[in-house]
């Protein structure tokens, strides 16, 4: 994607970030973040697979998602040093970069989809966006789960790192053939961001009781 293309989309989110304040301001950060993270991502798997001199579907499934997920961690990383989260503000924040990124990714597409269909064309962007958005919850409940279990180390974040790859990497396979499994995959972000979304709610409640037998 060209680079003028870029500043273009990201403008707009950015001028918001720096007029609002609070939290709208820091939301949007985190959309403009994942803007910026998946046009570096992009450069940066065109690179790689030029270099060991992998086909577009080999860098798709072994490349890109080492290299997004990656960015995606290491920006989320940079957000919590810079804002001091607590654990209840992370949500917000992984799931804008998650928009972010997904969105940026739409745009190429558009550009890239050539003589697609609308409707296949909708389909990949929703579902594109919607892998992201459910890695950035897997995201959240991995280092929910790693602070429960005080593994804040490298490993820690190395298997957060890890699950979200396979999963991505699954993904890509998944919709990369025709029939069921295109349909299985299309479903796998999907799924995991109902069990997200329930789990979240879970834990609301979890919270609601223990402040109701205090």
């Amino acid at each position: 994607m060209r680079s003028e293309l870029l500043l273009a989309c990201i403008s707009g989110p950015l001028l918001a970030a720096l007029l609002l304040r609070g939290n709208a301001r820091r939301l949007l950060a985190a959309v403009s973040g994942g803007m910026l993270a998946a046009f570096i991502s992009g450069t940066v798997s065109g690179v790689l697979a030029g270099i060991v001199q992998y086909d577009s579907m080999a860098a798709v499934l072994y490349i890109s998602p080492l290299v997004e997920e990656g960015a995606k961690l290491l920006l989320f990383a940079l957000f919590f040093f810079i804002w001091q989260l607590q654990e209840g503000e992370t949500q917000e924040i992984v799931i804008g970069i998650g928009i972010g990124f997904s969105l940026l990714e739409s745009i190429a597409l558009l550009f890239s989809s050539g003589n697609a269909s609308l409707l296949a064309l909708f389909f990949r962007c929703f579902f594109s966006s919607a892998i992201h958005v459910a890695c950035a919850l897997m995201l959240i409940l991995s280092i929910q789960m790693i602070h429960r279990m005080a593994m804040e180390t490298v490993t820690g974040l190395m298997a957060v790192y890890a699950v979200t790859v396979t999963v991505h990497a699954l993904y890509n396979l998944l919709v990369s053939c025709a029939g069921l499994s295109r349909v299985l995959g299309y479903m796998l972000p999907v799924t995991l961001i109902g069990a997200g979304k329930v789990l979240f709610a879970r834990q609301r409640l979890e919270r609601g009781e223990k402040h109701a037998h205090q």
